[in-house]
């Protein structure tokens, strides 16, 4: 592939990022709890994110979580510290760490509550793609799902 090729490649990829940034603050944020005091056991989007990521990404410190969502150790850990509060996380240190790493994982409180908002967030997101008609969804889900392979794979062939 050419440089220019290339190049092109990560403009459309970087355009993609703010659409679908744009796209989510326009048709999913707003199924949330804006800031965490008007719905009552409704979870903020960045609540919703944050229990997602230790759902699926097999990261549990409180560092490691603060890195990954470029916040500070002190911002995420007011986050963890509410979620445990509400019942959706337990804090465990871990026997064979010297006792100051701290773990989080879901409780099945917060494992319900991320079913719960995932499936309220699929059907949004599916409502939106249900005006095409068959083909084009199909188009579109292909097209999808060989870019998250491609994602997956770290932008290199396989």
């Amino acid at each position: 592939m050419s440089i220019d090729c290339a190049k092109q490649i990560a403009k459309q990829l970087m355009a993609l990022n703010m659409n679908i940034l744009c796209w989510n603050r326009a048709h999913i944020e707003k199924s949330f709890n804006i800031n965490g005091k008007t719905k009552e056991r409704a979870l903020t989007i960045r609540q919703f994110h944050v229990l997602m990521f230790i759902k699926n990404a097999n990261i549990h410190t409180l560092s490691e979580i603060a890195k990954w969502f470029s916040i500070s150790k002190s911002s995420m850990s007011i986050i963890l510290s509410k979620l445990e509060k509400l019942g959706y996380l337990t804090r465990k240190q871990e026997a064979d760490m010297d006792g100051r790493k701290v773990f989080f994982h879901l409780t099945t409180k917060g494992k319900e509550a991320v079913a719960e908002a995932e499936e309220m967030a699929l059907d949004t997101i599916a409502a939106c793609f249900s005006q095409f008609d068959a083909q084009t969804q199909a188009r579109c889900l292909a097209h999808l799902e060989e870019f998250n392979q491609m994602m997956t794979a770290g932008g290199k062939q396989e």
